[in-house]
């Protein structure tokens, strides 16, 4: 994929859950959403990436940072995260 810059979006429960954490994980997480702007499909150290499939027709990606999972998709130029939660919620939403 090209790398083109993408614009960083956030739903209204994921800057919640952002707002939620303390500073230093919050900080974390900052840092890795920051690279999906460069390139939202390329897999980092510490960071893995993964298709999910489709849900009601839209491409989902999961992105591992540490115990934390960020959920997103890519239409056009845009990253948008629609979900971040912590390791062993799941993914029954996308079934």
């Amino acid at each position: 994929m090209p790398s083109t810059r993408h614009e960083l979006r956030l739903s209204d429960e994921a800057l919640a859950f952002l707002r939620a954490l303390e500073d230093r994980d919050r900080k974390r997480l900052g840092v890795h959403l920051r690279e999906l702007e460069e390139n939202p499909f390329r897999p980092r150290p510490k960071a893995d990436i993964k298709n999910c499939g489709r849900h009601r027709g839209v491409v989902f990606y999961r992105r591992l940072v540490g115990d934390f999972r960020v959920v997103y998709r890519v239409p056009e130029r845009e990253v948008k995260i629609t979900e971040i939660f912590r390791r062993g919620r799941g993914y029954r939403w996308l079934e």
